[in-house]
């Protein structure tokens, strides 16, 4: 990638096709760009229902209604497979430098985070009743708020970097090996460390495994592969439910937590196919594949605007209409308008910020300038 391109290409385009992965057949064909069309679909699916579950929590009522059940079966799923399909096409990271990664990927994924992580982390500490500027701070640092997935990215990219020298499923093992260690330490209380260990094993799956997951999507269609995809998702989300009422009953202690985040961790090996299977049937749907590869070609712009748009409508806008006329808008308490509002507000804030990404200069919060890079003078003669 030419260091001229348009750093929203840089962004947005994780999902180039890499050599000697299938294109031929079905959601494995090119949506563009050398994009694969399942791939983008299985982006779209997963910041659909990251969406999808903070509107269904900011609802009163939400958690304990039908709308929850899509929320709970999608819940092993976004954002391990989103960290998944990060790693698939990240692959050229394992040939560069840590300096080429700095000016190829890692600027591109710092700016919006600094951009939006102060907003961000300002609403949830907010909500605690605990501003401060060491808070805040703590925060931007630590990748605490709800932009964490960007943080998360910079730091499995710097460790893929690291490790490229490492066999590839050496480095996926020692993926794992925080989530070991934030275990047996009892750390796993902690958003800002469990973060990072629950979804790097997802990012080095990805990234090293590639090409069985290229082959998982081919197989969309084999009965076989369908039915094993379905039988490991119910058979572990199963015995997690199992653990949450019984064994857990009563709370959960530390030395419980160290190991249902354990039992988490497994997830992407447990869940992740079945949505990669749904990615590729919906890339297969025409109208559904356009709408979902859409989504998921400009994930950015939604997932840094919507929660902080959805505090505004929820907190703000929609609580102030009440207190100052209850009689009037009291109708928005119900559960259902609070839902549809919800849905809105997310399409309104990504397609807004969808826009901010196409105006000059102002792109620059999603999609910064390259920076210029020193490149030694030949000598003459």
């Amino acid at each position: 990638m030419s260091d001229n391109k348009s750093s929203s290409q840089v962004v947005s385009r994780d999902l180039e096709h890499p050599t000697g992965a299938p294109v031929a057949t079905g959601g494995t064909r090119p949506a563009g760009g050398g994009r694969l069309l399942w791939a983008d679909c299985a982006k779209g699916l997963s910041i659909v229902a990251v969406c999808y579950m903070h509107v269904i929590t900011g609802a009163p009522g939400g958690q304990d209604s039908p709308w929850q059940w899509f929320n709970m079966v999608m819940d092993p799923i976004r954002m391990p497979m989103f960290f998944l399909i990060s790693g698939l096409f990240a692959h050229r990271v394992i040939s560069r430098t840590l300096g080429d990664l700095w000016y190829r990927r890692l600027w591109f994924l710092l700016v919006p985070y600094l951009v939006f992580t102060p907003v961000q982390a300002a609403i949830r500490i907010d909500m605690i009743e605990d501003v401060t500027w060491r808070n805040l701070t703590r925060a931007i640092l630590l990748g605490d708020p709800g932009i964490w997935f960007l943080y998360a990215l910079m730091v499995f990219n710097i460790l893929a970097c690291l490790l490229r020298r490492i066999p590839p499923l050496a480095a996926v093992a020692l993926s794992v090996v925080p989530a070991l260690c934030v275990a047996a330490a009892g750390l796993a209380q902690y958003p800002e460390i469990t973060h990072i260990t629950a979804y790097m094993p997802a990012f080095f799956l990805g990234l090293h495994l590639r090409h069985l997951y290229f082959r998982l999507s081919a197989a969309a269609t084999d009965w076989r592969v369908i039915l094993g995809a379905v039988g490991a998702y119910i058979s572990w989300e199963w015995l997690v439910d199992v653990l949450y009422d019984r064994v857990f009953e009563g709370g959960i202690s530390t030395d419980e937590a160290a190991v249902m985040s354990l039992v988490v961790l497994m997830r992407t090996l447990t869940a992740v196919p079945l949505g990669i299977l749904i990615a590729t049937w919906i890339s297969y749907t025409p109208g559904l594949s356009t709408i979902f590869a859409g989504i998921g070609r400009h994930t950015l712009p939604i997932y840094v605007s919507h929660q902080a748009a959805l505090h505004l409508v929820n907190a703000i806008i929609i609580t102030a209409l009440i207190d100052g006329n209850p009689e009037r808008w009291d109708f928005l308490n119900g559960m259902n308008i609070r839902i549809a509002i919800g849905f809105l507000t997310c399409v309104a804030s990504g397609y807004l910020f969808y826009g901010i990404g196409k105006i000059p200069v102002l792109k620059w919060v999603l999609y910064p300038p390259a920076l210029p890079r020193h490149r030694p003078r030949r000598r003459s003669g």
